[in-house]
């Protein structure tokens, strides 16, 4: 039966190896740093921004969206947050523009536009922390153009934004342009149906014609009866009752009486046989005052409300024409990428320590796997010729042994 090794079996087993082990640690590692300090140096700069707060006023057109029912024309989200910059960024439309821009097709040699765009995408982190602040960072061969493109991103981000809010304030523009036509017809019908109104009523001011005409009447009342029933009284007195000069007063105040009642009646006198003359055109008549001031109570309430419309949809049509014309910046940059000290890649002391550990490990197993092919028990030689035997390759005839 073997006997069971122990850690020092093991320690002399290291120990008789060493030279070995030390010599391919060794060999690994310089060849490690030479391969690292062969491989070209890679700069990564990094930005960090973020969206500017509504209150900014930056986009004053959700301001405008916000009031009007024009969800229906995809304008309803014009507020920008951090989380809408990761797919812009991502964006073909954006990746392209950086590859016109520094003439990446020339520098990176990809054969094929997809495979340009996917180097590009691969050199590109763009990062979102709780906090909705947006790392953007790019890796380059120079340290300058590492914060050269990172900031093309950032200003081609800005620029994708930018054109978004001009699609949007023209498309808002152009409803509006429908609306303000429409409101503009619909205010001067509501002003001509109350002109109209005016011109069949003689109806200019209901409510002052309608105190002047009680004052005249009262007026009226005043002097012409009053003044004919006093002749009356000094006829009565001084005559006869009888008298026909007495019966003339009576028959005429009866008459003017008829006569006032048919005006504040409205009517004609003459239409019913009166002689107190025509009625005044400017007069209204009395028992249709109410009906009438409904009637253009109701009709200005019209007029007004849509001059309102007009003078709001006015008013936001020109603020979408502002927004349109607007330069703003879209984008705060809170730290514009500027050209690393250090590169990003390779990472030679990592290499090199990655390196020396994993060559350390082979060459202690290959320690073990020597010593066992120079040990003379049978058993371990069963042991490996079972080893071999499993690697060895099979053929339909062979039978296992």
């Amino acid at each position: 039966m073997e006997p069971e090794k122990n850690f020092l079996d093991r320690l002399a087993v290291l120990v008789r190896w060493r030279r070995m082990i030390l010599v391919t640690c060794l060999t690994v590692s310089v060849v490690t740093a030479g391969v690292s300090l062969i491989l070209t140096p890679v700069y990564r700069a990094s930005a960090v921004l973020f969206p500017p707060s509504e209150s900014q006023g930056t986009l004053g057109i959700s301001a405008i969206l916000e009031k009007l029912p024009v969800g229906m024309l995809g304008l309803g989200e014009s507020v920008v947050s951090a989380t809408e910059f990761v797919p812009i960024l991502k964006s073909q439309r954006v990746a392209e523009a950086i590859i016109r821009r520094f003439n990446l097709q020339k520098a990176y040699g990809a054969e094929t536009r997809e495979e340009l765009l996917q180097m590009v995408d691969d050199r590109l982190e763009v990062e979102l922390s709780r906090e909705q602040f947006l790392t953007v960072s790019y890796e380059a061969e120079t340290p300058e153009g590492a914060a050269g493109i990172t900031n093309a991103f950032v200003e081609e981000l800005d620029l994708a934004l930018r054109h978004r809010r001009e699609e949007q304030a023209r498309d808002l523009r152009g409803y509006l342009e429908k609306r303000l036509a429409h409101a503009e017809r619909s205010m001067i019908e509501a002003e001509q149906a109350y002109n109209a109104f005016q011109k069949e009523h003689s109806a200019i001011d209901i409510e002052s014609q309608t105190k002047a005409q009680i004052e005249a009447y009262s007026s009226l009342i005043a002097s012409t009866l009053g003044e004919m029933k006093i002749r009356r009284e000094i006829a009565a007195l001084q005559m006869n009752p009888d008298n026909s000069r007495v019966r003339q007063l009576e028959i005429e105040i009866e008459g003017a009486r008829e006569a006032l009642e048919d005006i504040i009646a409205g009517s004609d006198p003459d239409s019913s046989g009166s002689a107190a003359g025509d009625m005044p055109g400017i007069m209204l008549p009395m028992d249709q005052i109410p009906d009438l001031g409904l009637q253009a109570m109701r009709l200005m309430r019209e007029m007004e409300i849509r001059n309102l419309i007009y003078q709001f949809v006015l008013q936001e049509y020109e603020k979408s024409s502002f927004e349109e014309k607007k330069e703003t910046s879209l984008v705060v940059v809170l730290d514009p990428a500027v050209p690393p000290d250090f590169r990003s890649r390779p990472r030679r002391a990592l290499m090199v320590g990655t390196a020396a550990g994993l060559s350390l490990l082979l060459s202690v197993l290959v320690a073990f796997l020597m010593e066992a092919l120079k040990s003379p028990d049978p058993a371990n030689r069963n042991r490996l010729e079972a080893i071999r035997q499993e690697f060895r390759p099979r053929y339909p005839g062979d039978r296992k042994s």
